[in-house]
């Protein structure tokens, strides 16, 4: 059952069940009115047919007429079908009761059987129902041998109270069914929105993330709506970056056994030519250090495979305030030899600068730059690096770098001259280390290159 539905069929319900209790308290109500109405009709004309009873036999007694006679006459002139005369001749004989006169169609004995309760002196009553029919009877007895019964009919209130209860129910339906149908325009209208917002889920649902909901008033549905819409937003942002991912993933491993084939191959075929050719001591030493010189490019290749994989696994690096001095220091030691092969002279500026890092992450980061500076600068030339305010700068005065590769030098295997690389024993992964160390620490990287002036690299710090 769809919600729109449960609604209306809960609310009328509700209605239904608030209308019917207000009828019943109605009906409730109006029956005892009605009751006390007729019951006080009824009492008054009782009392003066009785006081004219009393009055007629008071006069019958003094003149000494026969009293079962002059009753008979007495009722008969009332000329109704309502009244009852019992003649005892001892009251406390029951035996002795007879009947003087019974205009009604219910024997003697059921009007002795009521219990009577005393409404007023000599005046009782008794609540009874004959014939599905209900009765009011009065009872008034004279001087303890003669009694008048008097039955008042009040079915009239039932018939009342029925059509009042026809009525009202006839409104109840009318009124349940009126708001049934606005109540159903209504919520129509309301969760229009919640409609849209299903169709939505489904298409977003169907890969379609670019769908959105169109916010057109801001109450809770608006707010479910917004928030629909920045969860829409999150997973189709969320949903590109995975997909952006797996495609680096895939270049990534294309790439990686791009690099692994060509070494690999090398020292396959240079193995094999030492173990089935005859070949002079000099071509076995010149295959003997290709070898060598292969295996440690693949252990360079390795290494920063695994600190790439370490870095995308650990937890963010716990940064501490260090000198930049120390920094300088220790870069400038573990490229010493790398700059003396090419004897390029490596100049330090710093003026006790201290910045939050990981010191073995950060020194990382500098031996990578200054790698690439070398390996981008002439003989004889001069790399720069300085610390001011809170960035580190990394300069050379090589060939430079085109600004059509600027966007893409820092993705893993990445290379600009893939021959110069190689030849160098690049992998085109140290910028990409480069990229996400600085990524943790929240350092901004900047690149200014232009072609036969140098680089430089900018690490802005936080």
């Amino acid at each position: 059952m769809k919600l729109r539905t449960r609604i209306i069929w809960i609310s009328c319900l509700s209605i239904f069940g608030a209308l019917l209790a207000g009828d019943i308290i109605i009906w409730i109500l109006a029956y005892k009115n009605l009751m006390n109405e007729a019951f006080v009709s009824a009492y008054r004309d009782s009392f003066l047919v009785a006081n004219d009873f009393r009055e007629h036999l008071l006069l019958a007694q003094a003149s000494d007429a026969d009293d079962e006679v002059y009753l008979q006459y007495l009722l008969k002139s009332y000329q109704d079908d309502y009244n009852v005369c019992i003649y005892y001749e001892d009251y406390q004989v029951p035996q002795t009761a007879k009947t003087v006169y019974n205009h009604t169609i219910f024997p003697m004995e059921d009007f002795l059987e009521q219990d009577y309760r005393i409404y007023y002196e000599e005046m009782y009553y008794a609540r009874v129902r004959w014939k599905n029919t209900p009765y009011i009877l009065f009872r008034y007895s004279h001087q303890g041998t003669i009694f008048l019964y008097r039955l008042c009919d009040v079915s009239a209130v039932e018939e009342r109270i029925g059509l009042l209860a026809v009525a009202t129910l006839f409104l109840l339906v009318v009124l349940t069914a009126a708001a049934s149908l606005i109540l159903g325009s209504v919520l129509k209208k309301v969760l229009k929105p919640l409609g849209e917002l299903n169709e939505t889920t489904k298409r977003i649902a169907d890969n379609d993330y670019g769908q959105r909901v169109v916010i057109k008033r801001m109450d809770e549905i608006g707010e479910l709506g917004e928030s629909f819409n920045k969860m829409a937003e999150a997973v189709e942002a969320r949903t590109k970056s995975l997909e952006e991912s797996e495609q680096k993933k895939t270049l990534f491993m294309g790439d990686l056994t791009h690099e692994l084939k060509t070494p690999l191959t090398a020292i396959s075929g240079y193995a094999q030519t030492l173990l089935t050719a005859k070949i002079t001591k000099e071509e076995e030493e010149e295959a003997l250090l290709y070898i060598d010189k292969e295996a440690k490019r693949l252990s360079r290749l390795s290494k920063k495979m695994m600190r790439l994989l370490e870095l995308d696994a650990d937890a963010e690096p716990e940064l501490t305030e260090t000198p930049v001095e120390e920094l300088f220091e220790w870069v400038r030691r573990a490229c010493g030899a790398i700059l003396k092969e090419k004897q390029i002279t490596l100049h330090c500026e710093e003026h006790g600068e201290l910045l939050p890092m990981d010191v073995e992450l950060m020194t990382d980061v500098l031996i990578n730059l200054v790698d690439n500076a070398v390996k981008a600068s002439k003989e004889g030339g001069k790399i720069i690096l300085r610390a001011r305010e809170r960035c580190i700068e990394v300069r050379d005065f090589g060939q430079g770098i085109p600004k059509e590769e600027l966007g893409r030098i820092m993705e893993p295997f990445y290379m600009i001259d893939k021959s110069r690389s190689r030849r160098t024993g690049g992998a085109g992964l140290g910028l990409a280390l480069v990229a996400m160390i600085a990524k943790r620490h929240g350092i901004r990287i900047e690149i200014d290159s232009r072609i036969g002036e140098g680089t430089r690299f900018i690490l802005q710090f936080v």
